[in-house]
């Protein structure tokens, strides 16, 4: 596993962490089972609103990484030699943290989908 791999795997399973100390959310060692057994729409409608949770989660770590491109480009003299691996590093982050998000919300609204196919 690449390390931007695992920086993105350690990042969703804190966000997971984090999410799942709030009422009704599934705790990390559940989680994946929650989601294989969800069966009512309450259940549905709990995944759908954790996974908008992680979603908002990796939009706000997507938005400190521009900021820290923002300061890469705006004093590029401050880092040396390494100011062209760390703007690609952030700019990799960004994408990583958007797509992260992007899939998180399909995930909430597929389970927003099945919630309402519930009777």
């Amino acid at each position: 596993m690449n390390l931007k791999k695992l920086l993105i795997l350690i990042v969703v399973s804190t966000s997971l962490s984090a999410c799942a100390t709030r009422e009704k959310s599934p705790t990390p060692h559940n989680w994946a089972l929650s989601v294989q057994t969800a069966e009512t729409r309450e259940n549905h409608e709990a995944l759908a609103k954790h996974y908008d949770e992680v979603a908002q989660e990796m939009l706000v770590d997507a938005e400190e990484e521009k900021a820290m491109l923002e300061q890469y480009q705006a004093q590029p003299y401050k880092y040396g030699k390494r100011i062209l691996d760390l703007k690609a590093h952030a700019t990799a982050m960004i994408r990583d943290f958007e797509l992260a998000a992007e899939e998180s919300k399909q995930m909430a609204n597929y389970h927003r989908q099945l919630a309402t196919a519930i009777e």
